[in-house]
């Protein structure tokens, strides 16, 4: 609410908040995180010119997530996402790998993304490459299934595949829920035959 107050009188944040919540108002602090830059921030950006989310709005979410960050891993998936196929990826085909890698930069709040694999790598970029290499090395000799990081430049996923890797960069405000099910949806054809 104080945040809110400092764009609309006290009487409009609370009611702006009553709408975005459509009755009940979350209880965790992941939830208000969730609740916070998704229908909260539509009500919000519709209603006041915002081009992009308020510094503190967003420090505010990040504070909250940061209280939870283990829930990221947990977040159910979205309703009718759950039943879908693997997604099947040959990463020794440069076609596949820019495929892949053209679908995952169409996610939304995704700023970059690299599909390496045996023959090649795609990447697509528009700044600074985050060390994909160096993290998917060190975890890889402990073994993992997915990695998420907050870094300076922002929320990076990676994901390992037989022979490679897939990592996306995305905006710090991004739904990671949503990035870590698109990148576990990915499968190898050896991965998926046995």
């Amino acid at each position: 609410m104080e945040i809110l107050t400092r764009y609309l009188s006290p009487q409009a944040a609370r009611n702006l908040l009553l709408k975005a919540a459509k009755g009940a108002l979350p209880s965790t602090s992941w939830e208000w995180a969730r609740f916070l830059e998704g229908p909260l921030w539509q009500e919000l950006r519709a209603l006041l010119p915002f081009r992009e989310m308020p510094r503190e709005l967003k420090r505010f979410i990040g504070e909250l997530k940061a209280l939870a960050p283990q829930v990221a891993e947990e977040e159910p998936e979205a309703e009718g996402e759950e039943d879908l196929p693997p997604e099947v990826v040959d990463l020794e085909s440069p076609e596949a790998r820019q495929a892949l890698a053209r679908r995952l930069a169409r996610l939304e709040g995704v700023l970059g993304v690299a599909v390496v694999g045996p023959g090649g790598h795609e990447e697509l970029f528009g700044g600074e490459k985050p060390p994909f290499e160096a993290v998917h090395f060190l975890l890889g000799r402990q073994g993992y299934r997915a990695f998420y990081a907050l870094l300076p430049q922002g929320l990076v996923a990676l994901r390992p595949l037989e022979g490679g890797y897939v990592g996306v960069l995305a905006r710090k405000e991004a739904n990671i829920g949503r990035l870590l099910h698109a990148l576990r949806r990915i499968a190898t054809p050896t991965e998926v035959g046995g």
